[in-house]
């Protein structure tokens, strides 16, 4: 064999091989995370409202399934329960938790009126100014901005907002509540909280599935920075729906219900527990 032409395919196989690692270290790179932001965050901006305002429209009416655990300072830590909720903006939802003897707890938020009954013990509850006594307006939005992880922040928060190695940190005050919100280098939120006069929320996202505007929160933890409440939510799954439907927030308490708090809560949970 001549060698100059073996050493010429040697060369060119040489080449090609280069040439592959070298498309497939790019293909690693771009599955990895987005850089850090540089300079201007024009871009982290609209990536992050982009992507907010689709999961928002997909939780306007929508059904939710997931894991919730709850904490008080009154009850202390209760064991974690599976969850339906139906939401409609802006501001109703309906939570009803689940056991194996049917429903634990049912729960319709609507405004800052919140209704809850415990069917197994004939106990309810109705509070008028639920907003007032949680400490947040409106609770149901709070509920449903939650779960889309779509907190707006205001253009100028963005202008002041300072990158970091994480992403980048916005301040604002707006209404009379000091706002914070932290978000990834994908433009996600981290962690978004706000106060007003000592009472506040501090929501936390300590997981996300998925990429892009498909991306979805997994985990997320709601606290009274106070300690009053601790609220962990695991996502299995959100479906949008069509039209709600006002029978979905119908919620009416026989007359002679007794009125329950956490202990009850705490106790047919305990049952929950007992049972095979």
């Amino acid at each position: 064999m001549n060698r100059p032409s073996r050493d010429r395919r040697l060369a060119r196989k040489a080449c090609a091989g280069a040439a592959w690692l070298a498309t497939a270290l790019v293909a690693l790179a771009g599955c990895g995370p987005p850089p850090p932001p540089t300079g201007s965050l024009e871009p982290l901006e609209a990536r992050s409202r982009l992507h907010a305002e689709r999961r928002e429209r997909r939780v306007q009416v929508c059904e939710v399934r997931a894991a919730l655990r709850l904490e008080t300072a009154a009850a202390g830590r209760l064991p974690a329960v599976s969850v339906v909720a139906r939401l409609a903006g802006p501001d109703r939802a309906r939570l009803q938790a689940r056991w194996v003897l049917g429903t634990l707890v049912d729960v319709v938020v609507s405004g800052d009126t919140l209704r809850a009954w415990m069917p197994s013990r004939r106990l309810g509850l109705e509070l008028p100014s639920f907003a007032d006594t949680l400490g947040v307006p409106e609770p149901g939005r709070v509920l449903r901005q939650a779960l889309a992880a779509s907190w707006p922040a205001p253009r100028e928060a963005w202008r002041r907002a300072n990158a970091d190695s994480a992403g980048a940190r916005l301040a604002w005050r707006e209404a009379g509540e000091d706002w914070t919100l932290l978000v990834d280098r994908a433009g996600r939120p981290r962690q978004v909280s706000w106060a007003r006069e000592g009472r506040g929320l501090e929501v936390r996202y300590a997981g996300w599935r998925g990429r892009g505007s498909s991306a979805w929160p997994t985990r997320i933890e709601l606290a009274d920075p106070a300690g009053g409440f601790r609220l962990e939510l695991w996502l299995e799954d959100v479906r949008p729906l069509g039209r709600a439907s006002p029978a979905w927030f119908s919620l009416a308490l026989p007359a002679d219900v007794a009125p329950f708090g956490f202990d009850d809560l705490r106790r047919a949970l305990a049952t929950r527990e007992d049972s095979p």
